[in-house]
């Protein structure tokens, strides 16, 4: 993560602690539009709902997309906590409301941490007045930091062309497969689509390119959240979705990178698929397949797991006509295997950091990559102690 994060023109943050977490460590972030700007927004499919989730989707179409302030709190997720966790919800909205002078709908709150844990409103609210305080142009690191829950390093990043800047953040770690968007992601940007309508539109295809393209353990949170706020001159919309779509896939290669107990970032690239849905699914299945997480683990360059993974993603192609790489080497082409070609796929797995596997259904010219890590014993730790 860059030393200072450049966010758009119009927008502050910060990030404190308020006594969510253990040691100090910030814990409640803040983003803050001057003013009210459009804002488009994809959560989770998963049946069970976190309480922020209901607030943000009446918010949104009582504001008519509109949005002034974000307020994200870690360490908890708000779940399963019934109409009392809505309720305490709304108000932490309320009361950032009130301190910034706005409607109370152009408030989103967004919790992550454990499940059906009660909120605890009231740190929250007493950290309220510091976190507006400390809103700044330079507060982005501090925001990446404070929504951060087993992340072990912050993820935000910021580009700018065509005098249109964009900035995003992102957390995940584990209970990574998305489904309508990310873990937590939020995208800024001081160009604007045409209206509310026309920025939804467009973050779902660049979620449907990127967050979605990535997979930790194959579990949907129920509190996945995809934000974007784009405010200031209209802006040449393909353009901007493209630099919003490059800031995007970097956040989901680092989320994946930083996977539970991962030694390796893994690009799964599926081409010669009949449709890129179909490429994109036959990757995540590849991707989140046990078996393929746990050969890269150890190094082995086990293409009868990828092939086999690939065969039952659904997707109609001939086994015997595909080929399958590891690194920069076919270890099955056109039904035969090629096992001189395994040590050197071997040593791509031990010596890189970033490792790429493949196959070409030879079903068509659509293609995807699909993003995920290794899976190790220290994922298996960490997750099993998650409350303890």
């Amino acid at each position: 993560m860059p030393e200072r994060v450049v966010l758009p023109a119009g927008f502050r943050a910060a990030g404190i602690h308020c006594g969510l977490k253990p040691g100090g460590k910030f814990d409640l972030g803040l983003l803050l539009a001057d003013a009210a700007v459009p804002a488009a927004a994809l959560f989770t499919r998963n049946r069970l709902n976190g309480a922020h989730v209901t607030v943000c989707r009446r918010h949104l179409r009582a504001s008519k997309g509109m949005v002034r302030a974000v307020l994200v709190n870690a360490k908890n997720a708000n779940c399963a906590t019934g109409e009392q966790g809505v309720e305490d919800a709304v108000a932490c909205c309320a009361e950032v409301a009130r301190r910034i002078d706005c409607p109370v709908e152009q408030v989103l709150m967004i919790s992550t941490g454990v499940i059906g844990a009660m909120l605890p409103r009231q740190r929250i609210v007493a950290g309220l007045d510091e976190l507006i305080e400390r809103a700044s142009v330079d507060g982005g690191r501090d925001f990446a930091n404070a929504i951060m829950t087993t992340d072990t390093y912050p993820k935000a990043l910021d580009a700018a062309r065509d005098a249109v800047h964009v900035a995003g953040f992102a957390k995940g770690s584990g209970m990574i497969h998305p489904d309508m968007a990310t873990m937590l992601g939020f995208l800024l940007a001081d160009g604007s689509f045409a209206d509310v309508e026309s920025g939804q539109a467009a973050l779902r295809r660049i979620a449907d390119r990127t967050l979605h393209r990535v997979t930790i353990d194959g579990d949907t949170s129920p509190n996945d959240t995809l934000l974007l706020l784009h405010g200031g001159a209209a802006t040449e919309p393909g353009a901007l979705e493209d630099l919003l779509t490059d800031v995007a896939t970097n956040l989901a290669r680092h989320i994946a990178a930083d996977g539970e107990g991962a030694t390796r970032l893994v690009t799964v690239e599926v081409r010669g698929a009949p449709d890129p849905a179909a490429a994109a699914l036959v990757g995540r299945v590849i991707a989140t397949s046990p078996l393929v997480k746990t050969a890269i683990a150890g190094r082995d360059p086990n293409w009868g797991r990828i092939l086999a993974a690939a065969g039952r993603a659904g997707v109609t192609f001939l086994p015997e006509q595909s080929k399958v790489w590891v690194g920069d080497v076919a270890v099955y082409t056109d039904g035969v295997p090629q096992p001189q070609n395994e040590p050197a796929a071997s040593t791509h797995l031990r010596e890189q950091t970033s490792v790429r596997i493949g196959i070409d259904l030879g079903a068509g010219t659509a293609e995807a990559d699909v993003w995920t890590c290794d899976f190790t014993a220290d994922y298996v730790q960490i997750n099993a102690d998650y409350r303890s």
